[in-house]
């Protein structure tokens, strides 16, 4: 069985949230989509997942197993999302230079210098060498 991760977040989203309609807030979309949406996975997994109470809803034994997979799931989407953003902003990361030793030693260092002041997350390496090598 492959699990749709689109009815999967919003089964998650309902178990974290206890509610329907908090969880269609949440994610922008009506309640009405929210409870079939939810309905439909429990289809597609075959197990009642969910149960309603006066207070909201309730996941079952299964749900709640599966509402734990899905965060630690969409944790890692998260972490993976901010890693990528980290990089296009160069925030992080690593640029390395090579340039032959008069370039290094009279005209590189102040370009440098103000990359590294935009940005102080890039990890910096210079490497001085003749022009063959550097070429090479």
């Amino acid at each position: 069985m492959s699990l749709n991760l689109h009815l999967l977040r919003l089964f998650a989203t309902v178990v974290r949230t206890g509610s329907f309609s908090r969880a269609a807030a949440i994610l922008h979309i009506s309640q009405p989509a929210i409870s079939k949406g939810v309905r439909d996975f429990e289809l597609q997994v075959g197990r009642r997942l969910r149960d309603r109470t006066p207070k909201g809803v309730r996941p079952t034994q299964e749900g709640q197993a599966l509402a734990r997979h899905a965060e630690e799931m969409f944790a890692v989407e998260r972490a993976a999302e901010d890693e990528l953003l980290s990089l296009r902003n160069l925030d992080s990361g690593s640029l390395r230079i090579g340039a032959s030793t008069t370039i290094a030693t009279y005209m590189i260092a102040d370009y440098l210098g103000a990359f590294y002041r935009q940005y102080p997350g890039i990890e910096l390496h210079l490497v001085s060498a003749n022009t063959r090598d550097i070429a090479e």
